[in-house]
């Protein structure tokens, strides 16, 4: 209870303050400072890259890739020609060649195309224009699928006699039998994959997909072939489809 004095009512004592709440706010300051330490400001940017150690790193990855590229060491080649890609520099036509030869020789004939493309937009060579008309007019491109993806086969009617068409239809039967995937381009012919037979045209894409969903549709998966427009993803819904 308060008694009066002299100069009004006096005061009864002040609650003390408890020590942990008056330190609350100093240890969750000091929590978010070492956060902000620790993880580094989110909302600082990163450091644009130096253009002159770009520069210097994209002469390095071709210098690499040419002297590769003379020992034939093709996946050597290929692997450089991606880190090259991904720098974000602007590629010379010798660049997109090596990469173009080493995608040949792995069997990657989509890459060919798309590094051959890149190419000819810097300087359409005869050689250029020429390997681009022989894939256009040799190769179908294709999309394998298992849903799951697990290991199936791929068989072509007949192996191509040509040694970089033969190495297409290897690195695809390889691809299969390692996950049962496939995408890519495939010399023109008869093939089977996991018993589903079919036919690949220059032009004209087909799509395959093995799996329980499709099984039940029929005896076997369906075959779609849909226009082959490079860039162009497939049709949700393909304007054909074939079961043999």
């Amino acid at each position: 209870m308060s008694h009066p004095t002299a100069h009004g009512p006096r005061r009864g004592p002040r609650p003390l303050r408890s020590r942990a709440g008056a330190l609350a706010p100093l240890r969750w300051g000091l929590v978010a400072a070492l956060v902000a330490v620790l993880l580094g400001d989110a909302r600082a940017e990163d450091p644009a890259p130096d253009p002159q150690a770009v520069a210097a790193e994209h002469a390095r990855l071709s210098d690499e890739m040419e002297t590769l590229a003379s020992r034939q060491i093709w996946s050597g080649v290929d692997k450089t020609f991606r880190k090259l890609d991904r720098l974000g520099t602007e590629l010379s036509e010798k660049d997109y060649l090596h990469g173009a030869y080493a995608a040949r020789e792995l069997g990657d004939v989509l890459s060919v195309y798309e590094r051959l493309k890149a190419a000819a937009r810097i300087h359409g060579t005869r050689e250029i224009v020429d390997w681009l008309w022989d894939i256009d007019n040799n190769y179908g491109r294709v999309e394998l699928v298992t849903v799951p993806p697990r290991a199936t086969t791929l068989e072509a009617a007949t192996m191509p006699f040509d040694p970089n068409q033969r190495k297409a239809v290897e690195a695809a039967i390889a691809s299969t039998s390692a996950d049962g995937l496939f995408y890519g381009m495939l010399p023109r012919g008869d093939y089977s994959f996991s018993g589903q037979a079919f036919h690949v045209e220059a032009g004209v894409a087909v799509r395959i997909e093995v799996s329980p969903r499709v099984r039940r549709q029929g005896v076997v998966a369906p075959k779609i072939i849909y226009p082959d427009r490079p860039g162009t993803p497939p049709p949700a819904s393909p304007p054909s489809t074939e079961t043999p």
